[in-house]
């Protein structure tokens, strides 16, 4: 009898030593027991077991409506090692291997990784099992040990390249070379995962999430032209999902509007703009791709197109530091001092070390004549961990400090004291955002930009 590849007759045979009559009974004896035990399963449960391997982890949800699959497996695992201890180990190969598909799912990790081990050790040819290498991969996977993780994943697609679950190990050799700083073929597999079109328990947003921060990394250690072609390629990938190309787009358009070396300044801002616009085609609701347009604009002096920028940026998001203090430096560059502080104001007010919002209103002040206002906006600059000149501040300061005393009791103010700024309407309506009133009041603040 031969049961979910497991030969009983091939067991009781193995079973005996010396020709004797006592022995061949014995060894009878426990082929029957054997038998026995795999009597309590059902024709029905025995051809259903037959269906199951390691391709089932993750699918199957054994603790939610799965209940009557986690009671089979729980039987399948009590006969099998029931079996292998009377045949003291003396088993097809294969009983081991359907044990090691049976815990996984039963998420046994260890009694998995010792039936998947046994298996290994006793088949000659288990490289050539795409569902053991999958299952022994994601035991690896769980315990960390990503040299063997990536060593079975690799060798289960390189033996069936079309397997049922690729799209689950590129998704985890994705993560683990991204772990193990390999970037290039961490991107590499997130990008496979995202062009399958087979189901995956790890969503495949995960690959942005992933995918996107990689070449960040590649931006933020100046390899810019790697980063560049990382996202290009992604961005050929077919059916890619709206929220990925909306980001990539978006992280492709700032890097060239910031990094000089990608361009003489028309090109790149040309294409910048052409990249944020494709990316609020895919997402128009991200705030922080209408505020890099915003930026990109402000910066080739399309004042009102900023302006419509920002204010889509806040109409969009959460209240950005970053956003008010690019409307502050907009208004003052119109040379509209009351709105420019205003919007200084609200980005402080929100991030109270934003160091560039700080300088900025330092530098209102000072151009309105108010060095001690400027002053203090300076010295909450360099207290600031975001602050990049604090020694160029700090002499700024205290030029400043001298200047004050020669022009004390001279001349009256342009604009309202820090103090007193502090406390205007505007910025204490900007922290509570409920129904409508975020919205009216960007175009409250807004309207009055150009006329």
């Amino acid at each position: 009898m031969k049961l979910c590849g497991v030969s009983l007759d091939a067991a009781a045979a193995r079973s005996l030593g010396a020709a004797g009559d006592e022995e061949k009974k014995m060894a009878a004896g426990k082929a029957n027991e054997i038998e026995l035990d795999f009597l309590k399963l059902t024709a029905q449960e025995r051809e259903s077991l037959v269906e199951i391997d390691s391709s089932l982890f993750g699918f199957q949800r054994l603790h939610e409506d799965g209940a009557r699959t986690k009671a089979l497996l729980l039987k399948a695992v009590s006969c099998y090692d029931s079996a292998i201890l009377k045949s003291e180990g003396k088993v097809e190969p294969e009983m081991f291997c359907q044990l090691g598909h049976f815990n996984l799912l039963l998420e046994d990790y260890p009694k998995a990784l010792s039936a998947y081990q046994r298996y290994y050790s006793l088949q000659t040819d288990y490289w050539k099992n795409a569902a053991f290498l999958y299952g022994l991969g994601l035991v690896y996977f769980h315990y960390n040990t990503f040299h063997w993780a990536i060593q079975a994943f690799q060798d289960g697609l390189y033996i069936d390249p079309s397997f049922s679950r690729a799209t689950e190990i590129h998704m985890r050799l994705g993560l683990m070379f991204k772990g193990n700083t390999n970037y290039k073929s961490s991107l590499k597999h997130f990008q496979l995962a995202l062009i399958d079109s087979n189901p995956c328990t790890l969503s495949k947003a995960e690959s942005k999430n992933h995918y996107i921060p990689i070449s960040l990394f590649y931006t933020h250690t100046q390899k810019f032209r790697t980063a560049k072609e990382a996202y290009e390629n992604l961005l050929q990938t077919e059916n890619l999902p709206a929220q990925v190309k909306a980001a990539t787009l978006q992280q492709l358009g700032w890097m060239h509007h910031t990094v000089e070396r990608l361009g003489d300044p028309g090109s790149k801002d040309s294409y910048a703009i052409q990249c944020l616009q494709k990316s609020l085609e895919a997402d128009p609701n991200s705030g922080q791709s209408w505020y890099f347009l915003g930026r990109c604009y402000s910066s080739i002096g399309k004042v009102q197109d900023a302006f419509i920028s920002y204010r889509q940026s806040i109409d969009k998001s959460e209240a950005s530091a970053d956003t008010w203090c690019s409307i502050g430096v907009l208004y003052q560059q119109q040379n509209q001092p009351m709105d420019a502080l205003q919007a200084y104001i609200c980005a402080v007010q929100l991030d109270h070390s934003h160091a560039a919002a700080w300088m900025d209103l330092g530098t209102l002040y000072e151009s309105c004549g108010q060095p001690h206002d400027a002053i203090k906006c300076y010295i909450n600059a360099t207290r600031s961990k975001a602050c990049t000149n604090t020694a160029a501040l700090i002499h700024r300061i205290k030029l400043l400090t001298l200047r004050q005393v020669v022009l004390r009791g001279k001349g009256g103010k342009m604009l309202p004291s820090i103090e007193e700024a502090w406390s205007l309407p505007i910025p204490a309506e900007l922290t509570s955002r409920q129904g409508t009133s975020h919205s009216l009041l960007a175009l409250r603040f807004l309207i009055r930009s150009i006329t």
